[in-house]
């Protein structure tokens, strides 16, 4: 099989509309109508509950983890060499459109935090946990998914430029280019999905665990 089909694989894995098959499943409805309207995460658990919330932190985590995970085992060339240095970057990223523009529900998903976290899973681990740990810090303080998920792509941004010019430093450019392109354009395309919850947060309007509402 050639390693561009890795990218197509990409697009529909992430594009399972976890939390819209989840929640018609458990109650019939589509999660888009309810809470947020959000087809993510957070929306299933506070409009749902945590037990529906399961299966949507599984599944979105793996196909996130797993489109550039394909594209790295069909990208291996017989000498161990990758063939294009840049498909596993463009097949997460395509992990992360499919999320929030998914074909199997009228392109609106979610905002792909989740996915995210599995495509750096795949990619470079020590900066998801690093991320991920980051993420459950700002949530314990804030009370805000928004807040945490905003500020957890930024250090993931932070993360990844500073590990690049580390790796320029001994020679290792073309390693991680991708990587911190991939870094940067999921940073801002996750926190521009997080646009009207900035809004919301500036308005105190908000929502947060606890029903916490703080300008």
């Amino acid at each position: 099989m050639s390693p561009i089909f890795a990218l197509p694989i990409a697009y529909l894995l992430g594009s399972i509309p976890t939390a819209v098959w989840v929640s018609r499943a458990f109650k019939g409805i589509d999660i888009r109508d309810h809470g947020s309207k959000n087809a993510g995460l957070t929306n299933v658990f506070r409009v749902l509950g945590w037990k529906p919330a399961l299966p949507v932190v599984a599944v979105d985590l793996a196909k996130g983890f797993f489109a550039p995970f394909i594209a790295l085992q069909l990208n291996a060339a017989p000498n161990g060499t990758a063939i294009y240095s840049w498909l596993p970057i463009a097949a997460g990223m395509l992990a992360i459109l499919g999320h929030s523009l998914t074909c199997f529900a009228g392109f609106r998903g979610g905002k792909g935090v989740l996915t995210a976290l599995g495509v750096f899973l795949a990619l470079s681990p020590a900066v998801a946990i690093s991320c991920f740990a980051f993420w459950l810090l700002l949530l314990a303080i804030t009370k805000y998914v928004s807040v945490a998920s905003i500020g957890a792509c930024l250090l993931l941004a932070g993360l990844s430029s500073f590990g690049f010019v580390s790796a320029f430093a001994n020679g290792l450019f073309a390693t991680d280019i991708y990587v911190l392109i991939l870094s940067w354009l999921v940073a801002i395309f996750v926190i521009y999905k997080h646009k009207a919850n900035m809004v919301r947060l500036w308005n105190g309007t908000e929502n947060g665990f606890g029903n916490r509402r703080k300008k």
